[in-house]
């Protein structure tokens, strides 16, 4: 019997002179493919910046606050910290004037967070007072003071501070007494901060009221 010679399945052999099955669109010599040529073009172009964030309507948020300007060292003098010391001394006014509002309702954590800059802001004040020679011990709060009593009190003590620190401003200008620089540089710099601190609690107490005056307006 003559034996039967199964198929061959395998791949097509490479055999010389026999050219290769086009696999895409022809590429001319001397040019580059035309995917690639996309693909540079792409590449080239300059991508677009992202768009800018819209600006928070209503006035700086506390977060923006807390970021705080840049302190300048140009022009330090003890009139400076003056006029620093008199502006914190307003702002925390403007605080007090706030905490009386009616219509302010703090929640648990708000507390919290004006407890903490009202604090900070005292110790900024103390440890400024200290650089210029002044002693001003932290007030000891009434037992079983809290909520706004405690908040009132954190100020009345940070306003009195201040006007001791305005005295001996005054007092040092008088007799002509001056700080170094670098003295005069960290006392400007802890009223700015304690200064930092009490607008923070402006901001948020301001925006807390404006949503309760909201929300009662809509429900009249």
């Amino acid at each position: 019997m003559m034996a039967i010679t199964p198929p061959d399945k395998s791949p097509d052999r490479i055999t010389p002179g026999k050219p290769l099955e086009p696999t895409g669109n022809p590429v001319t010599p001397g040019q580059s493919p035309a995917g690639f040529e996309s693909y540079m073009q792409g590449a080239a172009q300059p991508k677009a910046a992202p768009a800018p964030l819209p600006a928070a309507a209503g006035g700086p948020t506390p977060m923006e606050v807390a970021r705080g300007p840049s302190i300048s060292t140009a022009g330090l003098s003890l009139d400076t910290v003056l006029a620093q010391a008199k502006t914190a001394q307003d702002s925390l006014g403007t605080v007090g004037k706030q905490l009386n509002d009616q219509n302010l309702k703090l929640k648990r954590s708000q507390s919290h967070l004006v407890r903490q800059k009202l604090g900070d802001a005292n110790s900024y004040i103390r440890a400024a007072g200290s650089k210029l020679g002044l002693d001003l011990p932290e007030a000891k709060m009434p037992p079983g003071l809290s909520g706004i009593s405690r908040f009132v009190a954190m100020i009345n003590d940070g306003q009195d501070q201040l006007a001791q620190v305005q005295q001996q401003l005054k007092k040092m200008s008088a007799h002509n007494d001056q700080l170094t620089a670098g003295e005069m540089l960290s006392v400007q710099v802890k009223m700015g901060l304690a200064q930092q601190e009490i607008e923070y609690t402006s901001t948020l107490l301001g925006k807390v009221i404006q949503s309760v005056t909201q929300i009662i307006n809509t429900q009249l």
